[in-house]
């Protein structure tokens, strides 16, 4: 046994507590050995058990001379300023005080002290009143903080772009082993039976490989498992080390055994060390991954020879391994989401084939999809009102009837039947095997059985042959290991089983069994159990009503539904004081969809979306198609907090990508949710859902908002805005503001034309409420060709004035009119009109116009640019274009979203965003712009990022064309 090693704990298994103190440990039974309670540690450091009151040293490691300079005598009850130095210590009282600090992340401070004047890594944590202090000497060769960032954050991207679950245990080990140098780096993932198995590995060459070597769960010790999900981190530097003891004064009455389960100097099992010595292995480096609480398995780095990491590129790792730990789960989640999609996409396709026929067993197995993908299963009988129909590979009928009777003896008559073993779990295995040869037909090992009706006269059963496969093992499972744990290698009575032997290839057979039912196998069965009833009972009636109710595409309930039941909710809540919720759920971006892969695939995704949105909602909700891209889920006893919770838990549903055709594709939603109150009707709760859904979509789209009274404001405003924006458009109501756009070197290169609107007794009205209007009633021709010609009337004077600027005007073009001839010929006559050259026009596309890929937007895109006339894609790196967009059009410049811009300095992950979209545009000869810079930090970051050109309110703000006349007159 080793301590090497832990096991993933499923929901229903119960965590082993440690041996208490007093508890006799036989040594000789690695699992009864309290290994929390070591008294000693490792030799690379030091450690001072502090009493957390009043910072006095209450236990310290007997190496405290070696490395402070001090005698241990001297510093049992002694302050703790007298083993750090008074400026040490304060910093960590400062941090112990710091409820954001974490003690798992090193502390560098200089120690200045007894004997020393050296520079420490200090980490701490609290346990039963004291604090543990760790000082590890600081790795004077350790990279650089700039270095370990830049090496981190290579790994982390590397992580981030791995595809799959596999693709991702691979970077991982591969950037491990890059950063810290070990000569093998492992992923060790846990089954659910406990053993291990490592599905990853990136060694040295030369070494023997372990890939795909399993190894027995009676290898980790039980007190191990719990010590690996209280520290994620364990290192051993030297397997040969002499361990230190701790010194306390031994007439204390605290100086009871120290619990070291979070002391990462923690003194190793002498069975671990000796397990890893017949392993030819030195030093080692182990890192927790996590499902949640739980463990999911281990990254194990291994070395021939002494070797310590550093204590901050520990740290690093440890944030590795967070981050493997979260995208492997994710992406295991993602993957079972997907099967669980599949499955329910099918069993609609199998319903919906079967409701139309005149019978339904034949048409359950007539045509495709066949109903054996439903479970993946090799064969399959069912018996659907009387009849009997048969596919695959399935057991003689002698045997499928002994099975019935089994089932309806035994009370399962009314419930599934799920067995991965029929000679194992049913008592009569030769009724159930196949009594030919079985070099010509393999056993049925498995079968899912459901009921359609009572005592399984109708039944489905779908059988799984028997799965021969051998199982590579990392030594005998059933071989214990003994000995003297305390002997040296090669001494007399050291029995152990030995790396060779331990690890060499131990085959093992199975038979019997077939591949393991997934729960979400079985669950599809049984929901596909439950709707054959109802097709039996629908089958000869309601066929016109359903139609008629219900929307022919996603089979969901239509508006007309719908509103019969808001009607009937409405009916039910009000004398109970019940609450009803709608929900409004719009898909973003599901034109471009329909666009850009055509009408089928929109329509796929529309059935996705459906299915997701039943997945998610309960029993009792309603969830309708009422139009178009727009759902509406209908939730009945439920408080307003937990329709908002609700709502937040769809917008993560739609977080799994879609299949499209066999490729993936994200497509979110935008969700409003509006709470009935009793001043309301169902039409007006309609509409508010509704106004709450566009606040989510025009606040960034992917995300929920609630309905308030302030809203119903807005909504009016909106009206107003569309009863007025033409007149206004047609008077001449409108205005052009200008905001100066600067090189990064603080020239003036020109500016971007914004369009304001000053409406009489409201106030300016922002683009953003009115652009929209523009679109949606058909102006935005119009009031782009306004702001065509007065942008450019104005620079035109502008560059008489200024002629060695070389001044340019900006303009944004609605992504609508892209595709529309009129703008080509709209763009060459403003220009004419005001004798401005092609090159001081740059027209702004959002990047979502540029996945409209047809003849006409890219006839727009080409013509502009052999007029000259520069082009732009505004708000880059928010919206779904590809590089394969970049190379072909004739973009000229990025504009990167001012979002990216906003957390700079500060935020990293938007510093490295930056850089990389500088990085790509200027390998694409590209300019790129950053929009919204505010602040001289920022406009530093930019700059040092490498950013062409600058816009912001930090270098002005937009102004009315007579402000820019003033201040280009007064230079």
């Amino acid at each position: 046994m080793t301590e090497l090693g832990s096991h993933e704990l499923d929901p229903g298994h119960d965590v082993v507590d440690f041996l208490s103190p007093d508890e006799a440990a036989d040594l000789t039974t690695c699992d009864r050995e309290p290994i929390h309670l070591p008294g000693a540690i490792q030799p690379h450091g030091v450690l001072l058990a502090v009493r957390e009151t009043d910072l006095t040293i209450r236990r310290v490691s007997a190496n405290s001379a070696t490395h402070l300079g001090i005698d241990p005598s001297v510093l049992v009850g002694a302050p703790l300023s007298l083993a750090l130095g008074t400026e040490p210590a304060e910093r960590l009282q400062e941090a112990l005080g710091d409820p954001r600090a974490s003690g798992s992340d090193p502390l560098l401070v200089h120690v200045a002290a007894g004997l020393t004047d050296d520079a420490f890594a200090v980490t701490w944590h609290r346990i039963a009143g004291l604090v543990v202090v760790e000082l590890e000497p600081a790795d004077q060769s350790a990279p650089t903080m700039s270095t370990l960032f830049e090496d981190v954050r290579h790994s982390m991207e590397a992580l981030q772009s791995a595809e799959g679950a596999r693709a991702i245990c691979e970077a991982a080990v591969t950037e491990v082993r890059r950063l810290t140098g070990y000569a093998r780096v492992m992923v060790y993932r846990f089954h659910p039976d406990e053993h291990g198995e490592i599905v990853a590995e990136a060694l040295e060459p030369g070494l023997e490989p372990y890939l795909g070597l399993h190894y027995p769960a009676s290898d980790i010790p039980r007190q191990a498992r719990k010590l690996y999900l209280l520290n994620h981190l364990r290192v051993i530097a030297d397997v040969d080390y002499t361990p230190v003891p701790l010194l306390g004064d031994p007439t204390d009455a605290e100086d009871a055994p120290l619990d070291l389960s979070c002391a990462g100097l923690r003194s190793v099992s002498p069975f671990h060390l000796a397990y890893l010595r017949n392993m030819g292995v030195q030093a080692t480096l182990t890192i927790s991954l996590m499902r949640g609480t739980r463990l999911w398995g281990m990254l194990v780095c291994h070395h021939g020879s002494p070797k310590l990491v550093g204590a901050q590129l520990r740290a690093a790792c440890r944030l590795l391994g967070q981050m493997f730990s979260l995208l492997v789960v994710a992406e295991e989640g993602h993957e079972r989401d997907r099967y669980q999609v599949r499955l329910a996409e099918l069993e609609s396709q199998l319903v919906t084939r079967m409701s139309g026929a005149p019978s339904l067993a034949d048409a359950l197995v007539d045509g495709a999809p066949s109903p054996l993908a439903l479970t993946a299963a090799d064969g399959m009988v069912a018996r659907i009102d009387g009849r009997t129909v048969v596919l695959g590979s399935v057991p003689p009928a002698a045997t499928v009837e002994a099975l019935l009777v089994r089932l309806r003896s035994d009370d399962r008559d009314a419930q599934s039947f799920v067995c991965e073993s029929l000679p194992r779990d049913l008592s009569e295995p030769s009724d159930l095997t196949d009594p030919t040869d079985l070099t010509e037909h393999r056993t049925h090992a498995g079968v899912l059985a459901v009921p359609l009706s009572a005592r399984y006269q109708d039944f489905v059963m779908w059988f799984r042959e028997e799965l021969l496969h051998t199982t590579t093992w990392g030594g005998d499972p059933d071989k214990p290991m003994t000995g003297d744990p305390y002997a040296k290698p090669g001494e007399d009575g050291f029995a152990q089983l030995g790396p060779r032997e331990s690890f060499a290839a131990w085959a093992h057979e199975v038979r019997g069994h077939c591949r393991p039912w997934l729960e979400a196998e079985i669950e599809t069965a049984k929901s596909f159990a439950d709707t054959v009833p109802e097709l039996l009972l629908a089958r000869a009636r309601d066929r016109l009503a359903h139609f008629a109710l219900h929307d022919d595409l996603t089979g969901l309930p239509n508006r007309a539904l719908l509103a019969d039941r808001l009607e009937q909710a409405f009916a039910r809540s009000h004398p109970r004081g019940r609450h009803v919720a709608l929900l409004f759920v719009d898909l973003d971006h599901f034109k471009l969809v329909n666009d850009s892969l055509g009408h089928a695939v929109g329509d796929s995704l529309l059935r996705q979306a459906a299915q997701r949105l039943v997945l998610a909602s309960r029993d009792t909700d309603t969830v309708a198609r009422i139009g178009g891209d727009e759902f509406v889920v209908l939730c009945e006893s439920i408080s307003p907090e937990a329709a908002e919770r609700f709502a937040e838990r769809v917008v993560a549903v739609f977080q799994a990508p879609f299949d499209l055709e066999g490729a993936e594709a994200v497509t979110t939603v935008s969700v409003g949710v509006a709470v009935a109150d009793p001043s309301v009707t169902p039409a007006e709760l309609l509409r508010d859902a509704d106004t709450a859904m566009y606040r989510a979509k025009n606040g960034g789209r992917n995300a929920c908002a609630p309905f308030t009274p302030e809203l119903r404001a807005i909504t009016l405003r909106r009206v107003e805005i569309e009863t007025r924006l033409r007149p206004a458009l047609e008077q001449g109501e409108l205005e052009l503001h200008f905001q100066p756009v600067h090189t990064i070197a603080g020239e003036l290169r020109g500016f971007e034309a914004l369009s304001r609107w000053p409406l009489p007794g409201r106030g300016m009205v922002p683009p953003i409420e009115f652009i929209p209007v523009a679109e949606a009633t058909g102006l935005i021709g119009a009031l782009t060709d306004w702001a065509l010609s007065t942008g450019l009337s104005a620079l035109a004077g502008w560059r008489a004035r200024r002629p060695e600027l070389d001044l340019t005007l900006a303009v944004n073009i609605a992504p609508s009119l892209v595709t529309h001839a009129s703008l080509e010929r709209m763009i060459a006559d403003a220009l004419s009109r005001h004798d401005v050259p092609a090159h001081a026009l740059c027209l702004e596309i959002t990047e979502s116009a540029l996945v409209v890929d047809d003849a006409p937007a890219r006839h727009f895109f080409t013509t502009m640019r052999d007029h000259g006339v520069r082009l732009s894609i505004d708000d880059f790196g928010t919206g779904f274009s590809s590089l394969a967009y970049l190379t072909q059009l004739p973009v000229d410049e990025v504009k990167i979203d001012r979002a990216f811009i906003s957390g700079l300095p500060a935020r990293t992950a938007d510093a490295t965003v930056v850089a990389s979209i500088v990085g790509l545009a200027h390998q694409l000869g590209l300019e790129a712009l950053a929009e919204g810079v505010e602040t001289e930090e920022q406009l530093a970051t930019v700059r040092r990022l490498g950013c062409d050109l600058v816009q912001g309110y930090l270098l002005g703000r937009p102004m009315p064309a007579a402000e820019v006349d003033r201040l280009l007159t007064q230079g």
